[in-house]
């Protein structure tokens, strides 16, 4: 898991202001940026004028809650392919932990992320109470979460395993099980912890990953 603060270095705590006044928005310099990947994905979404603004209403809504999944995801592979990327009418995944219910609801985030934004589609889902209603491919109850970071590691890829947050200083904060390297080396990896490699295989195919972005490869080792 990465988790980017002040104390770390400055390059690793910078607000989106830092990343503005710094050399390193210049596209020509993006290659500074690219030797750690994690500092990468502060670029890409300090860039993306429409995912920053989402992310800042999250955090004024539940600052604990984090944008996940494909937004990300799709964010990285876009750029890297260089493809133009608007999240204007996509589907967003929100993702907290609460067990014990006593922050605001699902319902009340979509419902205030709708009203900022109602183009989007909002999955807002507790990852605390997931076991309540998740069942396997076997028609199997799985085990309740013990984290965030426990959830996400069920995720069917490496790649899609990441959520974002801004915290209170304004600045990106990352968690990624798996680490980032698979998603910014355009890796399909299956996690075989929770979901079959044929289920793996036919959320490719459905969702048209390749054709989309043709540089992704499928990997045959699995995480």
């Amino acid at each position: 898991m990465y988790r980017i603060y002040q104390d770390l270095d400055r390059l690793y705590a910078m607000t989106r202001d830092d990343y503005y006044k710094s050399g390193i928005t210049n596209e020509l310099d993006l290659s500074k940026v690219f030797v750690h990947s994690h500092l990468a994905l502060q670029y890409m979404v300090f860039s993306n004028q429409a995912l920053y603004q989402r992310l800042k209403a999250l955090y004024s809504i539940h600052p604990e809650a984090y944008l996940a999944a494909g937004i990300i995801r799709q964010l990285v592979w876009s750029t890297l392919h260089q493809q133009q990327y608007d999240i204007r009418h996509m589907e967003i995944d929100v993702v907290f932990y609460d067990p014990d219910l006593k922050h605001i609801s699902e319902k009340d985030i979509q419902a205030a992320l709708h009203q900022l934004f109602p183009d989007n589609v909002w999955d807002v889902v507790n990852q605390a109470t997931v076991h309540h209603w998740y069942v396997t491919e076997q028609g199997k109850k799985i085990s309740p979460y013990l984290s965030l970071i426990d959830a996400l590691a069920t995720w069917p890829e490496t790649a899609t395993a990441i959520a974002v947050r801004l915290n209170h200083d304004d600045q990106l904060e990352i968690i990624a099980p798996f680490g980032l390297e698979d998603l910014f080396e355009l890796k399909l990896r299956w996690n075989s912890k929770l979901v079959s490699k044929p289920l793996f295989l036919d959320r490719i195919r459905q969702k048209n990953w390749i054709e989309r972005w043709p540089k992704l490869k499928i990997m045959n080792t699995p995480e």
